[in-house]
């Protein structure tokens, strides 16, 4: 993907979440703001994964229905 630009963004967790994600974070031996990086980093990896995937199926299944 090459050198992707990174953002700055602000979010709203509740404190909940937030002890729940530290804690989280000082398993994983990562700060916060790491762990919450990586977690979102992986996800998106996923979501692009499984729609490559999907979409890939998809192409496949009309080139055999045009045979």
């Amino acid at each position: 993907m090459g050198n992707p630009q990174k953002k700055r963004k602000l979010i709203d967790i509740s404190d909940r979440t937030g002890k729940i994600l530290g804690m989280m974070a000082v398993q994983n031996n990562m700060s916060f703001k790491t762990y919450i990086e990586t977690l979102l980093d992986d996800k998106a990896n996923e979501i692009v994964q499984d729609e490559l995937i999907t979409w890939k199926a998809k192409n496949n299944h009309k080139q055999k229905n045009k045979l």
